[in-house]
């Protein structure tokens, strides 16, 4: 990242915090998809853009702006998840898909449905794996796996040291695999 645009953003200049962010913005995504999941990412991005152009005055770069990016998106992700837990949202689904006829004929080049149905259940499986970890132990999973953070990044991200994080991927990977394990047993 260019310094020069990074110093304009501190003094206030919004096109060049929008230059010098805007690179950053599909990790952050990913990141935040990760941590409030896709519904709410949309929401944790602007959540932490709001809050990284109130704080980059105080931007001192002892860590990375990526990391710096990623404890804000950490935070907002947080702060949503407290929200919500006081007060639960009720939604709504339609109750037709809203495809016409012509979206649902199948694609010759598609994968056969049986492929998919695996994977599926697959990923399915692994998210339910997920949900039994703490959540200090399925974030750092997931920052480290699903979105290839260093150990160095996840500590930036989530505020903790990076033997912490060591301990907790190796830690959280026992635990996955005894899950995983165990809820194979049950299925057969």
């Amino acid at each position: 990242m260019d310094t020069e645009w990074l110093e304009k953003a501190q003094h206030g200049d919004a096109e060049a915090f929008a230059g010098a962010f805007e690179t950053l913005r599909p990790s952050v995504f990913a990141v935040a998809c990760r941590l409030a999941g896709p519904d709410d990412a949309e929401d944790v991005v602007m959540d932490t853009y709001l809050r990284a152009w109130q704080a980059l005055p105080n931007f001192e770069g002892r860590a990375s702006l990526k990391s710096w990016l990623y404890r804000i998106a950490f935070n907002c992700a947080t702060d949503l998840r407290r929200r919500r837990k006081r007060s639960p949202e009720v939604r709504v689904e339609p109750a037709d898909d809203g495809q016409d006829a012509m979206e649902r004929v199948a694609d010759p080049e598609a994968v056969l449905p049986g492929e998919v149905l695996e994977a599926d259940e697959t990923r399915a499986q692994l998210a339910r794996a997920l949900r039994q970890l703490p959540e200090d132990h399925r974030v750092v999973l997931e920052l480290r796996y699903m979105d290839g953070l260093s150990y160095a990044e996840i500590a930036a991200a989530t505020g903790i040291g990076i033997g912490t994080v060591m301990s907790r991927l190796f830690n959280a990977k026992r635990k996955l695999q005894r899950v995983v394990a165990e809820m194979n047993q049950r299925t057969r």
